[in-house]
């Protein structure tokens, strides 16, 4: 679901208001029309009657969406654009989006984003935007952290492309750092699904676990 543009500037319940009462203003906005983004997608997957239908989205202790308990989620903005996913727990167990603008990364960047292997990657195919990666590694944070409870290091995954066309395909995930163990040890038992498409104004990336 793309936030709408009044969704920035429409306040949410008082409850989420008051989380960003002390923000600047465009962070404000991007929070409403995450929020307002989410619920919209939430209203076409259960009656809007439901208890979960309208409720407040609230943060954790690391600032994730708490969405209702029915309900896997994620949301996403960069620039002028907000993008929230939802779906039905008992369909899909957890998920995560992310959309960046396509803008190379900064070079001095690379060594604590990027595995030795995803460097060779992005270095041997030059019609890969270098933020995909990025973009990559974010949303699967966010599928991962219901099973986690943390967002674990940009070198933890080890991420492997496998492109459909020039500009979209699917990814597939290997933890590779040093609490791999442990990690993989929280997550769930299910196939795991991750999606990735670009152009020359964003990337986006989704995955989820069913």
């Amino acid at each position: 679901m793309k936030a709408t543009a009044d969704m920035y500037c429409q306040n949410g319940f008082p409850e989420e208001e008051k989380l960003i009462q002390k923000a600047v203003t465009k962070r404000q906005q991007e929070f409403r029309a995450g929020r307002h983004a989410a619920r919209s997608a939430i209203k076409k997957l259960i009656p809007s009657t439901s208890n979960d239908a309208n409720v407040p989205i609230l943060s954790g202790n690391t600032r994730e969406p708490l969405f209702p308990a029915t309900i896997s989620g994620s949301i996403s903005h960069t620039d002028n654009i907000c993008l929230a996913a939802c779906a039905l727990k008992s369909n899909i167990a957890s998920l995560g989006i992310d959309i960046e603008t396509n803008k190379p990364l900064a070079s001095h960047l690379f060594a604590t984003v990027y595995t030795r292997d995803e460097q060779q990657l992005l270095a041997s195919t030059g019609n890969i935007p270098n933020t995909l990666i990025f973009s990559i590694k974010e949303s699967l944070f966010k599928c991962c952290f219901p099973f986690v409870q943390v967002y674990f290091d940009f070198l933890d995954a080890q991420i492997t492309l496998e492109p459909a066309t020039e500009c979209s395909g699917q990814f597939r995930f290997e933890l590779i750092g040093r609490n791999q163990a442990a990690l993989r040890e929280k997550l769930p038992n299910l196939g795991f699904h991750g999606y990735y498409c670009f152009d020359q104004q964003y990337v986006f990336s989704l995955c989820y676990f069913s």
